[in-house]
């Protein structure tokens, strides 16, 4: 009964999550609970919680439809989640209007006592961007960190799909129903993810998306994690808006630093020149986390062993990576571009990547350096 309640609260409500917190509390604020449906369709109606509501409350087919959902989900396994229930995740109770309801398919959320990261970023990224999201979703899941995305093309899916070659586990968080695949794109993502991790939405089945969904869907991206990875992103974007959501609810922030001139640097630009953590190495929010929440970082599961990357280097990553050995384990960025004989753009590009894997570490002055692997 306590499911097909919440499920009966949010039909009324039209499913937006502002207006069944505003339900809650002008309840609670009279000093009452919820009791039944028949009872509080008038307390409703009495509080004058929206005109527009009125018309749902005097009709029986919401609770009716209630039962739809419940039996649907019942039948295409489809978990729904109230904030009562031992699988909503504690860390989500703490955010700015807390989904009351999700729905889950795939593996059983496990993220109390876990270090949960989640990384967003553009849609439309440059081949950096993707290639370091794909990276540092990798790296989060080598060392058992849950990577938390939107499934999104772009920055979202290439860290989902990193930490899945990583051997980690990661969450997807829709902006419409757990059971329609969107993007099309990633449709072996999201069967990978069942897999591996799980899909999850405060949207029903059957939900049509519309734009502003999104907004609400990034409140329980970061709400999931103790920290958020900006990658790339424009200066306004629903990654900004991302940003201003893991602030207002006390995130972590790391942010990639990038191209000054490329408009989806914007963002993680502006936001390390006004504190972020910049994660010019891949290990930086390891190390965060495990100098900060060592009692957490030590609960987190451990992934797959983290090999060397420097042996996976390409023929010009391999000539950098040499060349700043042989000068001392230090070099700048002119002295490589003249030995080296490569554009300054083009090397700019693959000392931020080498940057990113944890190869290089960016030094003051424009210089370089090889980072010691224990």
């Amino acid at each position: 009964m306590e499911v097909l309640y919440e499920l009966w609260l949010q039909s009324i409500c039209n499913f937006e999550p502002e207006r069944v917190e505003k339900a809650v509390v002008l309840f609670e604020n009279k000093g009452k609970k919820f009791s039944s449906p028949e009872s509080d369709m008038h307390m409703l109606k009495k509080l004058g919680i929206a005109k527009e509501l009125e018309k749902k409350l005097a009709d029986p087919e919401t609770f009716r439809k209630a039962k739809e959902i419940a039996d649907y989900c019942e039948k295409n396994q489809i978990r729904i989640i109230t904030q009562d229930s031992n699988e909503y995740p504690e860390i989500l109770k703490h955010i700015t209007t807390p989904p009351r309801v999700l729905y889950a398919k795939g593996e059983k959320l496990d993220l109390d006592d876990r270090l949960a990261i989640s990384v967003v970023g553009t849609r439309k990224p440059t081949a950096q961007g993707r290639n370091a999201a794909r990276r540092i979703g990798k790296k989060l899941a080598e060392n058992g960190i849950m990577v938390v995305s939107g499934m999104a093309e772009g920055i979202d899916g290439e860290a989902q799909f990193g930490a899945l070659e990583g051997g980690g586990k990661t969450i997807a968080v829709l902006a419409g129903s757990v059971d329609a695949i969107y993007p099309k794109v990633h449709t072996r993502l999201y069967y990978d993810i069942l897999k591996n991790g799980t899909v999850l939405s405060e949207r029903p089945p059957g939900t049509v998306v519309r734009r502003y969904f999104y907004q609400q869907r990034n409140r329980i991206v970061v709400g999931l994690t103790q920290g958020t990875v900006v990658v790339e992103g424009e200066e306004h974007s629903g990654t900004s808006i991302t940003a201003r959501l893991a602030l207002e609810n006390n995130r972590d922030i790391f942010a990639v630093p990038g191209n000054p001139v490329a408009i989806q640097s914007a963002l993680p630009n502006r936001l390390i020149s006004e504190g972020a953590e910049i994660m010019n190495r891949l290990e930086v929010p390891i190390e965060y986390y495990r100098e900060n929440r060592p009692d957490l970082f030590e609960k987190t599961k451990t992934g797959r062993p983290v090999s060397d990357t420097r042996t996976e280097l390409a023929p010009d990553d391999a000539a950098i990576v040499d060349f700043i050995l042989k000068n001392g384990g230090i070099a700048d960025g002119e002295e490589l571009a003249e030995n080296l004989k490569m554009a300054p753009a083009a090397l700019g590009s693959k000392l931020m990547i080498l940057c990113i894997r944890g190869i290089l570490r960016q030094e003051s002055g424009n210089r370089y350096m090889v980072v010691e692997i224990d």
